[in-house]
């Protein structure tokens, strides 16, 4: 999958492995496009966790990790996604990183862009 600052992700997973509620017009077979009608909560379903959730971008899942509280060794103390407490920041930076087109510091922290 291309990575983009677009892509849905499940809040409590963190999974791409998701699907949308659309709504199709049973004459034409035509479904209306999720860019006029925004995802709702209940309209989202994670294959992994197999239950119904909230699809974000990379961005809220960014803002959702800035509230979670990390220790002086740099550990989590609450669950994040699948990362349990005592995971380390980085690792969860690193996630992130991996998941953002131009790296997390452009993407997600506000860093410019390197000139070539």
């Amino acid at each position: 999958m291309e990575k983009t600052l677009s892509t849905l992700y499940c809040r409590q997973c963190g999974s791409t492995h998701i699907l949308a509620k659309a709504w199709v017009n049973p004459n034409t077979h035509q479904f209306d496009s999720l860019l006029t009608n925004p995802v709702d909560t209940e309209d989202g379903w994670c294959e992994y966790c197999e239950e119904h959730c909230e699809l974000v971008t990379i961005e809220k899942l960014w803002d959702d990790f800035s509230i979670i509280p990390i220790n002086d060794n740099d550990e989590l103390e609450e669950q994040f996604l699948d990362f349990e407490p005592g995971t380390s920041r980085y690792d969860v930076w690193h996630w992130f990183d991996e998941r953002c087109p131009n790296g997390l510091a452009v993407d997600l922290m506000g860093e410019q862009p390197k000139q070539q």
